[in-house]
């Protein structure tokens, strides 16, 4: 199926699988340019810290999916295609069955090919399992992403951001209080839109939903046959919440993945030399079994948790790290 991405000659943009007129207007006042969708995933510390290698890594991230705005509404159509629906949830297709989990990659793959850039801030360790330790941490991820997500300038700059509606409104209005602060203080431009939508109105959410659960999976359990159509195509960048650098996040093989050479490798998407995420190949659509075959492990957790700590401890030597609270959008313990 071949995507067409030319404005409605009519003049009417939206699309049928778009069921929210707030939405509508959201995007209609954010043209000409790119709209960011948002989601997050975590894994709650099983404890208080950190400990021995045998305890689980935990983490919070957040995922933005950016769409060029002439296209969301043939890309939000083909989405829905490719679902054969307008229902998608990612944790659901992959307790389903292997032809499900197939289409958890064919979702990721089809993202990849028409999104401008998926850009992913993570939090790691989480400080606690407490809501205000939650709170915080999602304050922080979306600072950070927010400021990296529109540092650009012109037409081509993300100035719409629409994250996936949150059961707790006091996150949502958090979330409204943490962009808010950046344009007042200058650190974004003022012309940045932010709004929550729900996925069961805008299709276009789903994308941050499978972006962020197949990084999540990734970091959580090494398995990275999912986000691989992204990590392939050089589409993706990892920063850390706390400072804005990059992370180069590894991809150890499960025992059902099968390697077949090293990666494409690509600058990011900040234009450093450098890599945002490393992956060998593999064969997904071959590898996407059951899991009896996988060995889930945390190496990809460990290895980024170690490289956090040893820059922070040499931030302490010459500066002050960025302040976790200072972000925390209101929301207390």
């Amino acid at each position: 199926m071949l995507l067409d991405d030319s404005p409605d000659e009519s003049g009417d943009m939206s699309s049928p699988s778009l069921r929210s007129p707030v939405l509508e207007r959201f995007y209609l006042a954010a043209s000409p340019n790119p709209i960011a969708f948002v989601d997050e995933s975590m894994r709650q510390p099983t404890s208080v810290g950190e400990g021995p290698a045998g305890e689980e890594v935990s983490f919070y991230q957040m995922a933005a999916v950016i769409f060029s705005h002439a296209r969301l509404d043939a890309i939000r159509e083909r989405l829905v295609d490719l679902a054969g629906s307008t229902y998608w949830h990612t944790n659901k297709k992959f307790r389903g069955t292997l032809a499900d989990r197939g289409d958890i990659v064919d979702m990721v793959e089809v993202i990849t090919q028409v999104s401008e850039w998926n850009v992913i801030a993570v939090k790691l360790p989480l400080a606690g399992s407490s809501q205000g330790d939650i709170a915080r941490a999602r304050a922080l991820c979306l600072d950070r992403l927010v400021r990296h997500l529109t540092s650009g300038t012109g037409e081509e700059a993300v100035r719409g951001i629409v994250a996936d509606n949150n059961r707790d409104h006091r996150l949502n209005g958090a979330d409204e209080r943490v962009v808010d602060r950046l344009r007042r203080s200058g650190a974004i431009h003022p012309d940045v839109a932010f709004t929550h939508g729900r996925m069961g109105d805008e299709p276009l959410l789903w994308s941050a939903d499978v972006v962020s659960w197949a990084v999540q999976r990734n970091i959580a359990r090494d398995d990275g046959r999912f986000i691989l159509p992204a990590v392939n195509e050089g589409r993706l960048t990892v920063i850390d919440a706390v400072d804005g650098k990059l992370l180069n996040m590894k991809h150890p093989l499960g025992a059902s993945a099968f390697a077949r050479g090293p990666s494409s490798q690509r600058p990011g998407l900040s234009g450093s030399p450098g890599h945002d995420v490393a992956s060998p190949t593999v064969p997904a659509r071959f590898a996407v079994d059951n899991g009896e075959l996988f060995v889930p492990g945390q190496s990809v957790a460990r290895d980024l948790l170690r490289r956090i700590r040893s820059r922070r401890e040499a931030a302490r030597k010459g500066r002050v790290v960025f302040d976790v609270h200072s972000v925390s959008g209101g929301i207390e313990p």
